[in-house]
């Protein structure tokens, strides 16, 4: 695999895109397809943006290896393989996320998302040989998944020595990062390093427009699934360099995202895909139910989410339904 084409396709906002399910919680391949063109026919990926499928919002921890690499191409039919889709991959086990993520290459995937086992405080050199390891298994791009929120990485430290060391990797093409709360070392990072790999805001853009200044890629999207038209013009003015215009768009949705991070209380764990999978059915698209340990919102939860969305100015395809 060209590794230095995956990493300069991965710019622009990155779609999270929600993985749905029959209600006997089987893959529903049709409706993940039809969700992802309805962002395509309303101009996602013109000029940047490349999707996440499965990813954390699109419940991938609870999939199988095959489920996991129909999703994948439920996503490049959806987008008639028109961006990069970089397919979410977890597991303790390196041997089965290099079987999960060469099911993803088949299918389509240019890279995978991988966080290291986040159950264990490992230091760098454990970090680096998990991902040595995987990268000599798996002819696909690596995006480095930093979860500092989990422990692990935490413990490590993101700073700039240890970034280099895994960009000695070859197929390490990209990391996704929540630099919002590390902004020093994000910035040694961009400015050492930007050229080297696609950096990933994943701060839900609290720092994507001051990133983008220093070099960073992209960002993941909640809203581009429900929103497309938003984020491409978000998109659109970071790269005319219209950073305060940039902002001033991007606080339209800034209770939206506020909700995004705190959901109802009284949802199960990881609650902000219920949220998601709400806004999906507001705009008209299909939401559906949710694996568990995860549970759908109810009536009077999706009520809150649709008001969120409405005072927000999110458009429908179809009345919403509470």
């Amino acid at each position: 695999m060209d590794f230095d084409a995956v990493r300069s396709s991965l710019r622009g906002p990155a779609a999270l895109i929600s993985t749905i399910f029959h209600e006997d919680f089987s893959l529903d391949d049709e409706a993940i397809e039809r969700n992802i063109r309805s962002m395509f026919d309303r101009g996602f990926g013109k000029g940047g943006g490349f999707l996440i499928a499965p990813c954390g919002d699109g419940e991938y921890v609870t999939l199988s290896p095959e489920e996991n690499a129909r999703v994948v191409a439920a996503a490049i039919r959806g987008s008639d393989g028109s961006v990069p889709v970089v397919a979410g991959v977890q597991s303790f086990d390196y041997r089965l996320a290099a079987h999960t993520a060469e099911g993803a290459r088949r299918a389509g995937a240019v890279a995978v998302m991988m966080a290291p086992p986040v159950y264990y405080t490992l230091n760098d050199e454990a970090i680096v040989d998990w991902y040595e390891r995987f990268g000599r298994t798996v002819d696909i791009g690596i995006m480095l998944y930093e979860q500092a929120w989990r422990g692990p990485m935490v413990n490590a430290g993101i700073r700039p020595d240890l970034v280099g060391r895994l960009l000695e990797i070859p197929s390490v093409v990209a990391m996704k990062h929540v630099g919002l709360f590390t902004l020093p070392d994000v910035f040694a990072i961009l400015h050492r390093y930007h050229d080297r790999f696609a950096y990933i805001d994943s701060s839900a853009c609290y720092a994507m427009t001051v990133g983008h200044m220093h070099g960073a890629a992209g960002y993941t999207s909640e809203i581009a699934p429900l929103w497309p038209e938003f984020e491409m013009r978000y998109w659109q003015l970071l790269e005319a360099g219209s950073y305060r215009e940039a902002e001033i768009h991007r606080t339209k949705i800034a209770p939206l995202l506020q909700l995004v991070g705190n959901p109802p209380p009284g949802t199960s764990a990881f609650s902000w895909i219920s949220v998601i999978k709400a806004a999906l059915e507001y705009v008209g698209l299909t939401g559906g139910p949710l694996r568990p340990p995860f549970r759908a919102l109810n009536a009077a939860e999706k009520a809150e989410v649709f008001r969120a969305l409405e005072a927000a100015g999110v458009p429908t395809m179809q009345p919403a339904r509470a």
